[in-house]
């Protein structure tokens, strides 16, 4: 497999141009892929099928994170300038909740299992007193406040364990939280300085640090241990995962590339050229589509596995 360059998605708010998290909602009648669009407080939606710009949702101030659960018809929003996360039902937009939590939210994770969404929060001035607040969707509230020990980056829940990860730049762990009594249960010392993206793929956590490296995290007799390095080609942002073709896709904004890497082998497969700045990345699954978002063209870079 390799990734093939199809086409190009101008969205609005024109050239030099800003973008953050992106998470795709599988429908069966088409997939869409929504991408937080920073410079317009809005989330942009492009129809997978037709790679076409469908809409905009307006009104979330500053928004970073954009996290989708298909099964639960659900997406979720970080408002940074808000201090707040927006939650909506995907399948048709509407606004579900709005709801506050610490200064600066910035990465999600979501809580199958009891319906909780995770915020981390930057803070303020962004690095100070980070923490987390776990939201109740059910209760639409924040019923626990968790202290981080630095500025927290990207972070996953992780089913098989009952535990969520999120990077933490500062100092460079994994930070592990117990879903169920929503306290920290441990840290991962990564050896490399400022983890990033953060992606579960194969039964393993896949970190990519500001450093140039991707860490890879599996667990011997149910210990975490950093299990292999891999060399990337500049500070990374944005990761993403696709399970079943075992590909796993990081974004480098300087230089503009994406680097692929096999995450049965553990080793890269190729790296394509994107634009400069372009650190946001979405995958769909169904149609095999990367999508690179690029700041100074305004759009979106589509790239297919063929």
């Amino acid at each position: 497999m390799s990734l093939a360059p199809v086409g190009f998605i101008e969205l609005p708010g024109g050239q030099r141009t800003g973008f953050d998290h992106a998470d795709t909602y599988l429908d069966p009648a088409g997939s869409r892929l929504y991408v937080a669009h920073t410079a317009t407080n809005a989330i942009d939606v492009i129809d997978c099928r037709g790679n076409a710009y469908l809409r905009s949702l307006p009104g979330l101030p500053g928004v970073a994170g954009v996290l989708i659960d298909s099964e639960r018809d659900l997406l979720f929003s970080s408002d940074r300038a808000a201090a707040r996360v927006t939650v909506f039902g995907c399948s048709d937009e509407a606004l579900l909740a709005q709801v506050a939590v610490g200064k600066r939210p910035n990465g999600l994770a979501f809580d199958t299992r009891r319906r909780h969404l995770y915020s981390f929060n930057l803070g303020e001035p962004p690095g100070t007193a980070c923490t987390a607040s776990v939201v109740s969707l059910d209760e639409r509230r924040v019923i626990q406040t968790v202290g981080l020990p630095g500025r927290p980056r990207w972070a996953v829940f992780d089913r098989s364990s009952d535990s969520v990860y999120v990077n933490i730049q500062d100092p460079a762990v994994i930070m592990a939280i117990d879903a169920g009594v929503l306290m920290e249960s441990g840290r991962i010392d990564v050896g490399a300085s400022g983890p990033h993206g953060l992606a579960l793929a194969s039964g393993r956590l896949f970190c990519a640090t500001d450093s140039g490296e991707l860490v890879v995290v599996g667990w011997f007799l149910g210990v975490p241990r950093v299990e292999k390095r891999l060399t990337l080609r500049g500070a990374p942002d944005v990761v993403m995962s696709d399970e079943r073709r075992q590909r796993l896709y990081v974004a480098i904004g300087s230089p503009g590339v994406v680097t692929v890497f096999d995450t049965g082998r553990l080793e890269e497969t190729e790296t394509v050229e994107t634009e400069d700045g372009a650190h946001t990345i979405g995958w769909d699954p169904p149609t095999a589509q990367l999508y690179a978002f690029a700041p100074q063209r305004g759009g979106a870079l589509v790239f297919k596995e063929t």
